[in-house]
């Protein structure tokens, strides 16, 4: 196979990738069983076409989220987690080939922050929370994550996160009180507040200016984009 034609099948193997991902993510953001075994298929594809063009870490991730997959259709509740993960995952790596080789070997490889940061999110979703936490780990952040007032209080004091990540509007916990509690308990420690949603800022606008985070950042632009802006945020806010 000439360097060419291999490119050429490598292209249309991350192409297709992304496209699976998305439509992925897409079913389980409502899973039934019937999107599991659509999810797993695809991935089983993915898993086949990766491992033919040399790309084992894929083809492992994409055969991990299969499995994960059929798990969850045959009815193994707790197998949405890794599944989510895995396709979380997946985005990350082809977010990675995105830079090209460079930028996979170089710094920008990762989003670092300049200094470690303990990061607590809260997301009434627990599958969200953890899609978001595995990439904020891959960027050097110490994570927890949190879907219950009850959690993240406990957090709070056993953690001592000086980043709140927090979804800015969950039917079943008050934000406000939430990110007022959070400060509170620092105390004189430099902390930051940052609200997140997959809804825009002007949606949100009178809810964010009640609750004054440090920042606000739209999940619609994805989670990688996410990382980057709150690691830019946290170099602001910790100067």
């Amino acid at each position: 196979m000439s360097t060419l034609a291999s490119e050429t099948m490598v292209n249309r193997l991350l192409e297709s990738a992304r496209r699976r991902v998305v439509t992925g993510l897409a079913l389980m953001s409502k899973p039934t069983a019937d999107s599991a075994i659509q999810l797993a298929d695809d991935l089983h594809t993915l898993a086949g076409e990766a491992a033919m063009l040399d790309r084992p870490e894929l083809a492992k991730v994409a055969s991990e989220g299969e499995l994960a997959a059929r798990s969850w259709a045959a009815g193994q509740v707790d197998a949405l987690v890794p599944c989510v993960r895995s396709l979380r995952r997946l985005s990350y790596m082809l977010h990675e080939d995105d830079m090209g080789d460079e930028g996979r070997s170089g710094p920008s490889a990762r989003i670092m922050p300049s200094v470690a940061h303990k990061l607590l999110i809260v997301d009434d979703s627990p599958v969200a929370a953890l899609a978001l936490a595995d990439v904020f780990e891959m960027n050097e952040f110490s994570v927890r994550a949190a879907s219950s007032l009850e959690e993240t209080r406990a957090l709070f004091d056993s953690f001592e996160p000086d980043v709140l990540v927090s979804d800015v509007h969950m039917p079943n916990l008050d934000v406000a009180e939430l990110c007022r509690g959070f400060r509170e308990r620092a105390g004189a420690r430099k902390v930051a507040v940052i609200l997140v949603s997959g809804r825009s800022e002007n949606e949100l606008r009178e809810r964010i200016e009640a609750i004054d985070p440090d920042a606000f950042v739209s999940k619609l632009a994805g989670a990688v984009a996410v990382v980057t802006r709150v690691s830019a945020i946290c170099r602001e806010v910790f100067a």
